[in-house]
């Protein structure tokens, strides 16, 4: 067999075709395949973040159910502006049965010093001055019952002295007690 030109020009032009097809066609394509397959696996990240993401929300949504039901549980607890002469007459009362002498039992001007807190939030802080006098164990028996009253209270300060007049046993007390109360509604 005799190559000649004809022959020479026939197997380069059978070569050419499948150089073209794959500079045209399967070039081309294979990278509109690569940027789709890097768009699918991007998207396919993006649907898993946001499968963890709504995962999460079932458990917020749990949480906030049960911070809602804290806030009512302290809301119970907390008297309102008006209730606060009530709050007062409970502690007269709790110094009365534990047979202590009322000697004062007065509000305070609320200071900085004083109040936790935000000052002017729907929540306040009214700060008490009680002073008794009588034995130890009823003023024992009075910070008990104050304790386990429903009402939020923190003592701020508090002094205990022995009564110079009184027998042995008795004391005078002087403390400062924070009710915590729910502004009203202007």
């Amino acid at each position: 067999m005799k190559f000649g030109l004809r022959e020479v020009v026939f197997i380069v032009l059978l070569a050419a075709i499948p150089l073209g097809s794959w500079w045209f066609v399967f070039r081309p394509g294979n990278r509109r395949n690569a940027e789709m397959m890097a768009q699918i696996q991007a998207r396919q990240g993006k649907l898993q973040s946001l499968n963890k993401a709504t995962a999460s929300l079932g458990d917020l949504k749990g949480e906030i159910a049960a911070l809602d039901k804290a806030i009512t549980f302290f809301r119970s607890k907390l008297p309102s502006e008006k209730e606060i002469d009530k709050v007062l007459r409970e502690v007269w009362q709790l110094a009365e049965q534990n047979n202590l002498a009322t000697k004062s039992i007065r509000t305070l001007k609320a200071g900085d010093d004083t109040v936790v807190g935000e000052t002017n939030g729907p929540y306040a802080e009214q700060p008490i001055s009680i002073q008794l006098e009588g034995s130890f164990t009823g003023y024992y028996g009075f910070l008990l019952a104050l304790e386990s009253q429903p009402r939020i209270m923190r003592i701020q300060q508090m002094t205990l002295e022995k009564h110079p007049t009184g027998p042995q046993g008795t004391v005078k007390a002087d403390c400062v007690v924070s009710v915590f109360f729910e502004r009203g509604q202007e």
